[in-house]
């Protein structure tokens, strides 16, 4: 799924559209590896900052991995679960300008 996110975050950037990667590995370190060798080129939460950030509490995960797309106000337009759901996500991204 990360390619796909970090080339439909490359076909938006600068649209009104941002990324943030909410990851869930133990450590900091384990974090900016995964973004480094994954390319990943939007922000993301540090570990510790996971639990108490408002994107957290508004959109929780039901699952790992999980994509949540929301309009400037908040309200979600698509979310998935898993790699069906996700994809259908990635979908809905490319659509939104």
């Amino acid at each position: 799924m990360t390619p796909q996110l970090v080339d439909a975050y490359k076909s938006k950037k600068g649209n009104n559209v941002e990324f943030i990667l909410m990851n869930y590995d133990d450590s900091q370190k384990g974090m900016d590896k995964y973004m480094v060798k994954s390319k990943i080129n939007f922000p993301g939460l540090k570990n510790g900052e996971r639990e108490s950030n408002y994107l957290s509490k508004v959109f929780e995960a039901k699952g790992l991995p999980s994509l949540v797309v929301a309009d400037a106000n908040g309200k979600v337009i698509s979310s998935g679960v898993g790699g069906t759901e996700i994809s259908k996500v990635l979908a809905k991204i490319k659509t939104l300008k």
